[in-house]
């Protein structure tokens, strides 16, 4: 008797007998693959000889059953319904053993993906970069603070420095914001647009008659040189002479390329703004594969 291992196809000198299905099942355990889980495989999926019409094998399996102790294989080895059940068996073990390979596979690359670190994101599921923020009530403090965005165009010269980042109508992805920048993480092509809801006052006839110019930049700023002009909206309107105010919009967007470090901003003619609306006054930015 030769020592085969766990397989269950041998070579000379192999004494075959017939044995239980259970048996069976636990003695053609393919190397290195689980008793358990070939015996519940090999269940699931009968083998032909033990279905009803299987005539050849049976009559291999009576040929194999008749074999004294010590005698020949040569009858066994020549008879072809002992090499069609041999066939059988050999591409249930592979069916077997490839269906525990793949679902060993599959537990791994679970298990893998459930050890990630505590907040880091699956590639897969990082998203694009993108922003949307909403305005927030300016002060004057603030605003005297215009000078640490650089240099800026007296007709825009009043930079937005507070904006809301996470409520229902804002979201910050993969883009870092703060201090009224938007900061670029990753080099692309990105649409950058803006709104800004003006509410200017009416003080009497007089700014009726001066007609305010309004006045919304978009400016991008690398890490070596003073903020650059990208988009600018002017309007210049007639109030109503009954209003106690004027309200008026002004929307700009453009596609620009930017790199890993760029920032972005907005500024304004004035800060007369309406701030009580959060889906009226906004600045955003979004990466687009191009």
């Amino acid at each position: 008797h030769e020592e085969r291992g766990p397989g269950c196809l041998g070579t000379s000198s192999l004494q075959l007998q017939l044995l239980p299905p259970q048996r069976l099942s636990l003695a053609c355990t393919p190397p290195g693959i689980p008793a358990a889980a070939s015996s519940q495989a090999l269940h699931a999926a009968p083998l032909k000889a033990q279905a009803p019409g299987s005539t050849e094998e049976l009559r291999c399996l009576q040929v194999i059953n008749q074999q004294q102790e010590g005698s020949s294989l040569e009858e066994v080895i020549s008879n072809q319904s002992c090499l069609k059940l041999a066939n059988t068996i050999k591409a249930y073990v592979a069916t077997v053993t490839e269906n525990v390979i793949r679902r060993s596979a599959v537990k791994e690359a679970r298990r893998s993906y459930f050890n990630t670190s505590e907040g880091q994101v699956p590639p897969k599921m990082a998203g694009k970069p993108s922003a949307h923020l909403t305005l927030r009530p300016q002060s004057l403090a603030q605003d005297g603070n215009s000078k640490r965005f650089g240099n800026l165009s007296q007709s825009c010269r009043h930079a937005i420095a507070r904006w809301e980042d996470s409520t229902i109508h804002s979201h910050l992805q993969n883009i870092t914001y703060r201090d009224g920048r938007l900061r670029v993480n990753q080099a692309g092509k990105y649409y950058v647009y803006s709104q800004i809801y003006f509410r200017y006052p009416s003080d009497g006839a007089s700014a009726r008659v001066s007609v305010p110019q309004l006045v919304q930049c978009i400016n991008w700023k690398t890490s070596y040189s003073q903020p650059i002009l990208l988009l600018k909206g002017v309007g210049t309107k007639c109030w109503a002479p009954e209003a106690d105010y004027g309200l008026h919009a002004l929307y700009q967007g453009g596609l620009f390329e930017l790199k890993a470090g760029d920032e972005l901003f907005v500024s304004v003619s004035s800060l007369a703004i309406d701030y009580n609306d959060a889906a009226a006054s906004y600045f955003g930015a979004f990466r687009l594969d191009l």
